[in-house]
């Protein structure tokens, strides 16, 4: 059944974590729903729970691997931007909030990609859905990101908040990766062609405003 409270999560964790003389390692299967919002958000604050109490995540091999961890606010930006600069292929990232001084500090490494003939896309919604100075500070902020060569597809009502990078590499969770980062958020870093399949054609099914190349 969905839960998010840290305290349950550690109730229910804390079973599996009994000693016994043959057991060498806790495994947890979390599902989540990403077509249902606040299922997504639910797991979104699970993700942050699993990271406090020391799990990594894992993609669908299960072998260990450094890739698949589960960053907070802390720690994911270095590694995030070290991904972005060694793409080759291309660059996707959805974000429902662009913030212009997060694309300040992230215009550099888009750049560099571009330059070697990454192609960068930026989902995000629609300067219209924000009001007053909102509007106007977006929509110079997008004007920044298409002078470098980004391409931006604006979304109606997206909520989910991932990149997917060389269609293999997955960040996934709670942070909006172009916006706003709380204390509570974290994403998780995984190798997973099914896992970029799954989350692009939830994004190809919402509703698309404009596509601005």
């Amino acid at each position: 059944m969905p839960i998010a409270w840290k305290g349950t999560l550690q109730q229910y964790a804390g079973r599996l974590h009994r000693l016994h003389n043959n057991k060498k390692e806790v495994l947890i299967y979390d599902y989540v729903d990403l077509n249902i919002r606040v299922l997504e958000k639910m797991y979104g604050k699970r993700l942050s729970g699993y990271g406090s109490i020391g799990y990594k995540a894992r993609s669908e091999s299960f072998t260990e691997n450094e890739t698949d961890i589960i960053f907070d606010r802390s720690n994911f930006w270095p590694v995030f931007t070290n991904d972005l600069v060694g793409a080759t292929n291309e660059i996707i990232i959805v974000s429902p909030h662009v913030t212009k001084r997060t694309i300040s500090n992230i215009l550099q490494y888009f750049s560099a990609t571009i330059v070697n003939e990454v192609r960068v896309t930026v989902v995000t919604r629609h300067p219209e859905a924000f009001s007053g100075k909102g509007y106007a500070a977006l929509e110079q902020t997008l004007k920044v990101l298409k002078s470098v060569g980004v391409n931006i597809v604006f979304k109606t009502s997206i909520h989910q908040k991932f990149a997917v990078i060389d269609q293999h590499l997955v960040w996934y969770g709670s942070i909006n990766l172009l916006g706003f980062v709380s204390a509570e958020e974290s994403m998780m870093r995984l190798e997973s062609t099914s896992i970029d399949g799954a989350l692009l054609a939830i994004i190809s099914k919402s509703t698309s405003d404009a596509r601005i190349n």
